[in-house]
Protein backbone atom coordinates (compact mmCIF):
# COMPACT_ATOMS: atom_id res chain seq x y z
CA UNK A 1 0.00 0.00 0.00
CA UNK A 2 2.58 2.57 0.89
CA UNK A 3 4.44 1.49 -2.11
CA UNK A 4 1.43 2.38 -4.33
CA UNK A 5 1.16 5.89 -2.21
CA UNK A 6 5.24 6.50 -2.78
CA UNK A 7 5.16 5.79 -6.61
CA UNK A 8 1.18 7.90 -6.82
CA UNK A 9 3.20 10.56 -5.30
CA UNK A 10 6.31 10.40 -7.28
CA UNK A 11 4.06 10.20 -10.44
CA UNK A 12 2.22 13.50 -9.54
CA UNK A 13 5.18 15.47 -9.17
CA UNK A 14 6.94 14.25 -12.29
CA UNK A 15 3.30 15.36 -13.74
CA UNK A 16 3.45 18.98 -12.17
CA UNK A 17 7.39 19.25 -12.90
CA UNK A 18 6.26 18.77 -17.23
CA UNK A 19 2.93 20.79 -16.73
CA UNK A 20 5.88 23.88 -15.05
CA UNK A 21 8.67 23.02 -17.77
CA UNK A 22 5.83 23.32 -20.65
CA UNK A 23 4.35 26.46 -19.24
CA UNK A 24 7.75 28.23 -18.75
CA UNK A 25 9.16 26.98 -22.57
CA UNK A 26 6.08 28.47 -23.86
CA UNK A 27 6.67 31.53 -22.16
CA UNK A 28 10.16 32.07 -23.12
CA UNK A 29 11.14 30.23 -26.07
CA UNK A 30 7.82 29.27 -28.04
CA UNK A 31 6.40 32.07 -30.64
CA UNK A 32 2.66 32.24 -29.50
CA UNK A 33 1.94 35.48 -31.14
CA UNK A 34 3.69 39.02 -30.93
CA UNK A 35 1.16 41.88 -29.97
CA UNK A 36 0.94 44.97 -31.89
CA UNK A 37 1.92 48.29 -31.00
CA UNK A 38 -0.81 49.66 -31.80
CA UNK A 39 -3.25 47.31 -29.25
CA UNK A 40 -4.84 48.63 -26.24
CA UNK A 41 -3.47 45.45 -25.03
CA UNK A 42 0.06 46.65 -24.99
CA UNK A 43 -0.38 49.73 -23.10
CA UNK A 44 -0.69 48.23 -19.60
CA UNK A 45 1.36 48.51 -16.04
CA UNK A 46 4.18 50.87 -16.04
CA UNK A 47 3.83 51.01 -19.62
CA UNK A 48 0.23 52.74 -19.43
CA UNK A 49 1.85 56.38 -18.79
CA UNK A 50 3.59 56.45 -21.91
CA UNK A 51 0.82 55.25 -24.17
CA UNK A 52 0.97 58.18 -26.01
CA UNK A 53 4.90 58.49 -26.25
CA UNK A 54 4.45 54.97 -27.48
CA UNK A 55 2.06 55.98 -30.00
CA UNK A 56 3.75 59.03 -31.59
CA UNK A 57 6.69 57.16 -31.95
CA UNK A 58 4.98 54.79 -34.10
CA UNK A 59 3.08 57.54 -35.91
CA UNK A 60 6.12 58.97 -36.79
CA UNK A 61 8.33 56.15 -38.25
CA UNK A 62 5.35 55.61 -40.37
CA UNK A 63 5.59 58.84 -41.80
CA UNK A 64 8.61 58.26 -42.80
CA UNK A 65 7.62 55.54 -45.19
CA UNK A 66 10.38 53.10 -44.26
CA UNK A 67 12.18 51.03 -46.92
CA UNK A 68 11.06 47.26 -45.77
CA UNK A 69 14.14 45.07 -46.69
CA UNK A 70 15.15 41.84 -45.51
CA UNK A 71 18.07 39.42 -45.18
CA UNK A 72 18.34 35.30 -44.75
CA UNK A 73 19.89 34.18 -41.64
CA UNK A 74 22.59 31.16 -41.45
CA UNK A 75 20.04 28.87 -40.88
CA UNK A 76 17.87 30.06 -43.47
CA UNK A 77 15.79 32.08 -42.26
CA UNK A 78 14.09 35.44 -43.48
CA UNK A 79 14.52 38.33 -41.03
CA UNK A 80 12.71 41.76 -41.62
CA UNK A 81 13.33 45.12 -40.93
CA UNK A 82 12.78 48.39 -41.95
CA UNK A 83 15.41 50.97 -43.33
CA UNK A 84 14.42 54.85 -42.60
CA UNK A 85 17.39 57.05 -44.41
CA UNK A 86 18.50 60.95 -43.76
CA UNK A 87 20.08 62.84 -46.95
CA UNK A 88 23.68 63.28 -45.46
CA UNK A 89 23.58 60.21 -42.71
CA UNK A 90 27.14 60.42 -40.21
CA UNK A 91 26.13 56.72 -39.28
CA UNK A 92 23.49 53.82 -39.06
CA UNK A 93 21.90 52.85 -35.89
CA UNK A 94 20.83 49.18 -35.87
CA UNK A 95 17.91 49.19 -33.52
CA UNK A 96 17.38 45.32 -32.33
CA UNK A 97 14.46 45.12 -29.71
CA UNK A 98 13.44 43.54 -26.93
CA UNK A 99 12.05 40.07 -25.74
CA UNK A 100 8.29 39.63 -27.14
CA UNK A 101 8.81 43.66 -28.43
CA UNK A 102 8.50 44.96 -31.95
CA UNK A 103 11.29 47.09 -33.10
CA UNK A 104 8.77 50.19 -33.41
CA UNK A 105 7.40 49.91 -29.85
CA UNK A 106 10.61 49.78 -28.34
CA UNK A 107 12.45 52.75 -30.35
CA UNK A 108 9.75 54.80 -32.06
CA UNK A 109 10.38 57.05 -28.92
CA UNK A 110 13.93 57.24 -29.58
CA UNK A 111 13.65 56.93 -33.48
CA UNK A 112 13.19 60.66 -34.06
CA UNK A 113 16.25 62.14 -31.76
CA UNK A 114 18.47 59.48 -33.50
CA UNK A 115 17.14 61.25 -37.28
CA UNK A 116 18.11 64.74 -36.25
CA UNK A 117 21.49 63.08 -34.99
CA UNK A 118 22.14 62.60 -38.45
CA UNK A 119 21.65 58.68 -38.16
CA UNK A 120 19.96 56.04 -40.87
CA UNK A 121 17.90 53.62 -39.11
CA UNK A 122 17.69 50.12 -39.56
CA UNK A 123 15.01 48.83 -37.17
CA UNK A 124 14.13 44.80 -37.59
CA UNK A 125 12.30 42.48 -36.46
CA UNK A 126 14.05 39.63 -34.27
CA UNK A 127 13.97 35.96 -35.34
CA UNK A 128 10.53 34.66 -34.41
CA UNK A 129 8.95 38.41 -34.00
CA UNK A 130 7.11 40.37 -36.31
CA UNK A 131 7.42 39.80 -39.83
CA UNK A 132 10.54 37.53 -39.74
CA UNK A 133 10.34 33.83 -39.67
CA UNK A 134 10.97 31.36 -36.98
CA UNK A 135 9.59 29.21 -34.17
CA UNK A 136 11.93 29.50 -31.32
CA UNK A 137 13.46 32.77 -29.39
CA UNK A 138 16.91 31.83 -27.89
CA UNK A 139 17.88 35.00 -26.23
CA UNK A 140 20.86 36.09 -28.13
CA UNK A 141 22.54 32.39 -28.74
CA UNK A 142 21.06 32.31 -32.33
CA UNK A 143 20.41 36.10 -32.25
CA UNK A 144 23.63 37.02 -32.12
CA UNK A 145 24.35 35.83 -35.78
CA UNK A 146 21.65 37.73 -37.28
CA UNK A 147 23.32 40.98 -36.17
CA UNK A 148 26.55 40.03 -38.07
CA UNK A 149 24.06 39.30 -41.24
CA UNK A 150 22.65 42.89 -41.16
CA UNK A 151 26.05 44.59 -40.54
CA UNK A 152 26.79 42.96 -43.83
CA UNK A 153 23.73 44.21 -45.27
CA UNK A 154 24.12 47.48 -44.17
CA UNK A 155 27.86 47.51 -45.24
CA UNK A 156 26.50 45.94 -49.17
CA UNK A 157 24.12 48.86 -48.94
CA UNK A 158 26.24 51.75 -47.66
CA UNK A 159 29.56 50.86 -48.01
CA UNK A 160 32.15 50.06 -45.27
CA UNK A 161 33.28 53.78 -44.94
CA UNK A 162 30.00 54.85 -43.03
CA UNK A 163 30.31 54.38 -38.94
CA UNK A 164 27.73 51.96 -37.63
CA UNK A 165 26.43 51.63 -34.12
CA UNK A 166 24.49 48.83 -32.68
CA UNK A 167 21.82 49.76 -30.21
CA UNK A 168 19.84 46.95 -28.27
CA UNK A 169 17.17 47.33 -25.66
CA UNK A 170 16.56 44.29 -23.15
CA UNK A 171 17.02 40.66 -24.73
CA UNK A 172 18.28 43.23 -27.83
CA UNK A 173 20.83 44.59 -25.92
CA UNK A 174 22.70 41.18 -24.82
CA UNK A 175 22.09 40.20 -28.37
CA UNK A 176 24.57 42.96 -29.49
CA UNK A 177 26.76 42.37 -26.82
CA UNK A 178 26.89 38.76 -27.59
CA UNK A 179 27.85 39.73 -30.82
CA UNK A 180 30.73 42.46 -29.69
CA UNK A 181 32.91 39.34 -29.10
CA UNK A 182 33.08 38.37 -32.59
CA UNK A 183 35.71 40.10 -35.03
CA UNK A 184 32.92 42.71 -36.55
CA UNK A 185 33.89 45.22 -39.53
CA UNK A 186 36.04 48.24 -38.24
CA UNK A 187 33.10 50.60 -39.14
CA UNK A 188 31.04 49.44 -36.11
CA UNK A 189 32.36 51.99 -33.60
CA UNK A 190 30.57 51.40 -30.66
CA UNK A 191 27.31 49.73 -28.55
CA UNK A 192 24.49 51.28 -27.14
CA UNK A 193 23.43 48.41 -24.98
CA UNK A 194 20.01 49.39 -22.44
CA UNK A 195 19.05 46.76 -19.48
CA UNK A 196 20.76 44.06 -21.26
CA UNK A 197 21.14 40.13 -19.02
CA UNK A 198 24.71 38.83 -18.42
CA UNK A 199 23.29 34.95 -20.20
CA UNK A 200 20.54 33.27 -21.01
CA UNK A 201 20.91 31.21 -18.33
CA UNK A 202 21.24 33.89 -15.84
CA UNK A 203 17.96 35.47 -17.16
CA UNK A 204 15.61 32.28 -17.29
CA UNK A 205 17.07 31.75 -13.31
CA UNK A 206 16.01 35.37 -12.86
CA UNK A 207 12.77 35.12 -13.74
CA UNK A 208 11.86 32.11 -12.58
CA UNK A 209 12.34 32.98 -9.02
CA UNK A 210 11.24 36.73 -9.75
CA UNK A 211 8.11 35.60 -11.18
CA UNK A 212 7.49 32.21 -10.71
CA UNK A 213 8.68 31.72 -6.99
CA UNK A 214 9.98 28.58 -8.60
CA UNK A 215 13.94 27.04 -7.69
CA UNK A 216 16.79 26.93 -10.34
CA UNK A 217 16.79 23.32 -9.49
CA UNK A 218 15.62 21.43 -11.24
CA UNK A 219 13.33 23.67 -13.25
CA UNK A 220 16.57 25.10 -15.33
CA UNK A 221 18.85 21.92 -16.03
CA UNK A 222 15.45 20.36 -17.32
CA UNK A 223 14.49 23.85 -19.15
CA UNK A 224 17.71 23.48 -20.81
CA UNK A 225 17.35 20.18 -22.13
CA UNK A 226 14.28 20.91 -23.50
CA UNK A 227 15.81 23.56 -25.39
CA UNK A 228 17.93 21.67 -26.96
CA UNK A 229 16.30 18.95 -27.81
CA UNK A 230 12.90 20.89 -29.47
CA UNK A 231 14.87 24.52 -30.44
CA UNK A 232 17.98 23.11 -30.74
CA UNK A 233 20.15 25.58 -28.77
CA UNK A 234 21.85 25.43 -25.50
CA UNK A 235 20.91 28.07 -22.98
CA UNK A 236 24.62 27.88 -21.64
CA UNK A 237 26.59 28.07 -25.27
CA UNK A 238 26.35 32.15 -25.44
CA UNK A 239 27.72 34.28 -22.85
CA UNK A 240 27.63 38.26 -22.21
CA UNK A 241 29.97 38.36 -19.63
CA UNK A 242 32.36 36.27 -22.23
CA UNK A 243 31.87 38.03 -25.34
CA UNK A 244 32.19 41.39 -23.66
CA UNK A 245 35.74 39.94 -22.29
CA UNK A 246 36.57 40.27 -26.02
CA UNK A 247 34.77 43.10 -27.19
CA UNK A 248 37.26 46.08 -28.48
CA UNK A 249 34.48 48.95 -28.84
CA UNK A 250 32.85 51.45 -26.86
CA UNK A 251 29.65 50.39 -25.33
CA UNK A 252 27.61 52.92 -23.03
CA UNK A 253 25.27 50.78 -20.88
CA UNK A 254 22.27 52.35 -19.85
CA UNK A 255 19.97 50.80 -17.12
CA UNK A 256 16.66 51.74 -15.26
CA UNK A 257 17.16 51.42 -11.13
CA UNK A 258 13.80 50.06 -10.76
CA UNK A 259 14.26 47.50 -13.34
CA UNK A 260 13.11 43.98 -11.91
CA UNK A 261 13.06 41.90 -15.08
CA UNK A 262 16.22 42.33 -16.17
CA UNK A 263 18.13 43.79 -12.07
CA UNK A 264 20.59 46.53 -13.01
CA UNK A 265 23.36 44.24 -11.28
CA UNK A 266 23.59 42.33 -14.56
CA UNK A 267 24.99 45.75 -16.42
CA UNK A 268 27.11 46.36 -13.57
CA UNK A 269 28.59 42.94 -14.14
CA UNK A 270 28.42 43.31 -17.94
CA UNK A 271 30.17 46.80 -17.35
CA UNK A 272 33.06 45.42 -14.99
CA UNK A 273 34.06 42.63 -17.30
CA UNK A 274 33.78 44.78 -20.73
CA UNK A 275 37.51 45.21 -22.41
CA UNK A 276 36.81 47.79 -23.79
CA UNK A 277 36.19 51.96 -22.49
CA UNK A 278 32.71 52.13 -21.40
CA UNK A 279 30.52 54.17 -19.39
CA UNK A 280 27.78 53.54 -17.57
CA UNK A 281 24.65 55.37 -17.11
CA UNK A 282 22.02 54.95 -14.75
CA UNK A 283 18.01 56.30 -15.07
CA UNK A 284 16.48 56.65 -11.03
CA UNK A 285 12.82 56.02 -11.25
CA UNK A 286 12.97 53.85 -14.78
CA UNK A 287 12.06 50.60 -14.58
CA UNK A 288 12.40 47.88 -17.43
CA UNK A 289 13.26 49.43 -20.98
CA UNK A 290 11.68 52.70 -19.74
CA UNK A 291 15.28 54.66 -19.42
CA UNK A 292 14.49 56.61 -22.34
CA UNK A 293 11.40 57.79 -21.42
CA UNK A 294 11.52 58.48 -17.79
CA UNK A 295 14.33 60.71 -17.99
CA UNK A 296 14.34 61.79 -22.05
CA UNK A 297 17.18 64.56 -21.12
CA UNK A 298 19.41 62.73 -19.03
CA UNK A 299 19.32 60.10 -21.78
CA UNK A 300 19.94 62.29 -24.71
CA UNK A 301 23.16 63.83 -23.37
CA UNK A 302 24.40 60.80 -22.32
CA UNK A 303 23.96 59.48 -26.12
CA UNK A 304 25.57 62.90 -27.97
CA UNK A 305 28.13 62.48 -25.87
CA UNK A 306 28.61 58.75 -26.94
CA UNK A 307 28.70 59.42 -30.60
CA UNK A 308 31.35 62.13 -30.27
CA UNK A 309 33.85 59.88 -28.34
CA UNK A 310 33.34 56.88 -30.76
CA UNK A 311 33.44 59.67 -33.97
CA UNK A 312 36.90 60.60 -32.36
Amino acid sequence: MMIKVLVGIIVCILVAIMLVEIKFFRYAIYRYGIKMPDGDDVFTGSRKKYEDAFREGKAWIDSKNPEQVSIVSNDGLRLHGSLIQVKHPKRTVLCVHGFRGMGEADFGVICDFYYEQGCNLLIIDQRAHGSSEGKYITFGTKERYDVVEWITFLNERFGEELPIVLDGVSMGASTVLMASGFDLPDNVRGIIADCGFTSPKAIYTHVAKEYYRLPAFPLIPIFGLVCRIVAGFNISEACTKKALAKNTRPILFVHGEDDRFVPPYMSEENYDVCNAECYMQKVAGAKHAQSYLANTEQCQESITEFFEVIME
